[in-house]
């Protein structure tokens, strides 16, 4: 709880910096995983799990060359969930969500582009159909790329762009619950984000 309320602290903070410094956006995404294999009791092969879900971001800019800008930002993702099937039988789900702070330069040419680097905290819950839940977090560093366009106004101007993100490591150890779901953990995630420039 304390970490969510130091999140949102700072989010808060970052929309409360002075106009034309950064921006304030929406993302709605679909996370994709990777199908594992679990290493212990029968070894059953899980489904990939790929929920969808949002996130709001803020950022702002710490260096503006105008064509292009160095920004900071962070980010917090709602709770997905996403079905733990084998064989077509539902055996569980696994719950996901993160914050995320971050550095991305973004280029301001007729067509929008960014890339960036960013260390994702993910909360991971597996909650079998039957027995206890688990529960991990994961630390991953991942890279994200997009591509949009904006409007420029006089005071705002609102923008919308295609994101793809990946994380830089992986995990695939799978001798426990707790390795399993974070083996599960999304592998990529694509979505449309929107929102103001100020």
């Amino acid at each position: 709880m304390r970490r969510k309320l130091l999140f949102l602290s700072a989010l808060a903070a970052l929309t409360a910096l002075p106009a034309a410094a950064g921006e304030l956006g929406v993302l709605v995404d679909k996370q994709v995983g990777k199908a594992q294999a679990a290493s212990f009791g029968t070894g059953q092969k899980y489904d990939a799990v790929s929920p969808t879900g949002f996130a709001i971001r803020g950022g702002f800019d710490v260096v503006d060359l105008k064509v292009a800008a160095l920004q900071l930002n962070a980010t917090w993702h709602n709770k997905t969930t996403g079905d733990l099937t084998y064989g077509g039988t539902k055996y569980g789900e696994l719950e996901n969500q993160y914050w995320a702070v971050g550095a991305m330069v973004n280029w301001k040419l007729l067509v929008n582009v960014g890339a960036g680097v960013e260390y994702r905290s993910e909360n991971l819950t597996w909650r079998p159909t039957s027995g206890p839940s688990t529960d991990s977090t994961l630390g991953r560093p991942w890279a994200r790329i997009n591509v949009g366009f904006s409007i420029p106004t006089p005071i705002v101007s609102p923008f919308f762009a295609l994101e793809v993100a990946a994380p830089l490591t992986k995990k695939d150890t799978t001798a426990t619950y707790k390795d399993l779901s974070e083996a599960l953990a999304p592998q990529v995630q694509i979505g449309i984000y929107g929102g103001i420039r100020f």
